[in-house]
């Protein structure tokens, strides 16, 4: 008696055959899908999170921009530390200087006197990438008691603060609201030059340059970051506009289609120690002093 074999026939074969291999190549696209939707998400994330913390910091820094510590002018290690000499370097924005890929970025510095016989210089600006074709990075230093005799003492020094930064913009303005040109001390550039900014004027503690003096009417800072994603994210390449500020300040320029992402960031920031106004008493019209109880 022969036994009968059973088994699949060539058609079943190739049936299951094609089966498999279209879930085999249903299964590696999805893959493909999510994992790339997961890049595109982290890289998403993770320039979220580096860009509201730097501009925390950078909050922070100017809210301090101008303190004086009580004691500091008679107390401080640094050369020639008077009322005017140390209200001549308090806040300073150079439009354009070391203006990064695009060439529209600013340069911001920064001086506060936190301790009797300490002060900190700060400064921002876009860096490029050491060995970079065209890649930059938002820069922070902080400088200790820069007018010391010895020098002073760098704190940190070029700290890559926020990676792949393609515009940075710092605009000033005044308690009513307009914008405030030039501000600038010893990092002026030549956009500040044909503002006139080292023309002499008076003030409440001497002589300064217009681009001094300004620093003490600022009262809010509006700061603009704008980071790119560290590899592509998108499947078709797409231009970008960025235009951070109000013309004919701040930024305005296109970027070449890619497939980047970009996102901008903006914080606006009241300067508690610089710009602080009289108060007028109605029935004598006369002050109340300078900024008493004022950005505190």
């Amino acid at each position: 008696m022969k036994n009968k074999i059973s088994g699949f026939t060539l058609t079943e074969t190739l049936i299951a055959t094609v089966i498999g291999l279209i879930s085999i190549v249903a299964a590696f696209s999805a893959y493909n899908y999510f994992n790339k939707s997961y890049a595109s998400v982290t890289q998403k994330a993770d320039i979220s999170k580096s860009a509201r913390l730097a501009l925390t910091a950078i909050a922070r820094d100017l809210r301090n921009a101008g303190y004086i510590d009580p004691n500091y002018v008679a107390h401080s290690p640094e050369s020639n530390r008077t009322e005017r000499t140390v209200r001549m370097n308090m806040l300073s924005v150079s439009q354009k200087r070391f203006g990064g890929k695009y060439g529209e970025s600013d340069y911001l510095q920064l001086w506060y006197a936190n301790a009797s016989q300490q002060s900190r210089y700060i400064t921002y600006y876009l860096r490029k990438y050491q060995g970079s074709n065209n890649n930059y990075y938002l820069s922070r230093s902080v400088l200790l008691n820069r007018h010391h005799p010895q020098g002073g003492n760098q704190l940190i020094d070029n700290e890559l603060f926020v990676p792949y930064v393609e515009d940075f913009q710092v605009i000033f303005k005044d308690k009513d609201g307009k914008v405030l040109v030039p501000v600038c001390s010893s990092g002026c550039g030549s956009v500040e030059d044909s503002q006139g900014r080292g023309n002499l004027t008076t003030t409440a503690f001497g002589q300064m340059t217009l681009g001094q003096a300004n620093a003490m009417k600022v009262h809010t800072a509006e700061v603009y970051l704008t980071v790119r994603s560290p590899k592509e994210v998108y499947s078709k390449a797409r231009r970008v506009k960025i235009q951070n500020g109000e013309s004919p300040h701040g930024s305005n320029f296109t970027i070449p289609a890619d497939k980047y992402h970009r996102e901008t960031f903006f914080v606006s920031v009241h300067t508690r120690n610089l710009a602080t106004p009289q108060v007028k008493i109605a029935s004598s019209g006369t002050s109340i002093g300078v900024g008493t109880g004022y950005n505190k």
